[in-house]
């Protein structure tokens, strides 16, 4: 079974935000299990904040729409990446699509589960490893569906990048 990662870059936070959303297409011979949805905090951006940035992984209902593409085994540090865990077989993102804070679509579906975040550079918990937001098992993500995080609407100051662990299985 192949395993993959979707890479999702540091970008400042922001009230209401979407930070990503990734989607299997409606004509997917696949599911998607989602393994892993781990926030990670940018120390390398001096912030002076107070506030917890809340994060809410949810379903999505629709694909993603504007924002920037994610595409496959990029080099870029600051793009969004599929990348083939294995390194053996060639990265194929057919039926898939990731969007690097998408301005339309992505419309929310269920909340799947919610972390706070902590971003200030000078506290040591900010450092301490984010809490992932898929605590045991997997999220099945079927063909029309996807996930996405969003950030609450209390705004903060920061920078925050995700690392997405899935897998694709036969839709039976």
């Amino acid at each position: 079974m192949s395993m993959y990662k979707l890479i999702v870059p540091k970008q400042a936070v922001g009230a209401n935000l979407v930070y990503f959303d990734l989607f299997n297409a409606a004509n997917s011979p696949h599911k998607v299990e989602v393994l892993s949805v781990l926030p990670i905090v940018s120390g390398a951006v001096a912030v002076t904040g107070t506030l917890a940035v809340d994060l809410f992984l949810t379903r999505t209902t629709a694909v993603g729409t504007g924002g920037t593409a994610a595409v496959a085994e990029s080099t870029s540090l600051t793009a969004a990446s599929f990348v083939h865990l294995n390194g053996t077989q060639p990265m194929d993102v057919t039926y898939l699509t990731a969007r690097l804070t998408p301005s339309g679509g992505a419309t929310a579906g269920a909340v799947l589960a919610f972390r706070s975040i902590f971003t200030e550079e000078t506290n040591a918990g900010t450092y301490t490893p984010s809490e992932d937001m898929v605590r045991q098992g997997c999220i099945v993500v079927n063909p029309g569906s996807g996930i996405r995080v969003v950030q609450g609407s209390v705004a903060s100051v920061g920078n925050i990048a995700f690392s997405v662990v899935f897998r694709r299985t036969q839709n039976h």
